[in-house]
């Protein structure tokens, strides 16, 4: 019996590479999206309901944004970013 693990498809990795390599460097920006990468696997389910496809994605880009503001990430930055995030977003759920 195989069971069915939550996580992101293989090529998310590179694509959040290109999607931050836009935002100044830090250990701050750095952590955040270690952080987002984490959240979307562990909120990936590889069984849910197509209805919810989508919405198990809803609170990790919250976190995120809190997480750079702190970290002095500008509002216009972060709309740019938040614009790729939820095209990733849509194309993993796409991909599942």
């Amino acid at each position: 019996m195989t069971e069915e693990i939550a996580g992101t498809p293989g090529w998310v990795d590179a694509r959040l590479d290109q999607v931050f390599a836009a935002l100044p460097g830090g250990d701050a920006v750095t952590a955040g999206k270690a952080a987002y990468a984490d959240c979307l696997a562990r909120q990936k389910d590889p069984v849910a309901p197509a209805d919810d496809m989508g919405a198990e994605f809803d609170g990790c880009r919250g976190r995120l944004r809190a997480a750079l503001s702190s970290a002095g990430v500008s509002g216009q930055d972060w709309a740019t970013l938040d614009q790729a995030l939820e095209a990733l977003e849509a194309e993993i759920t796409a991909d599942s």
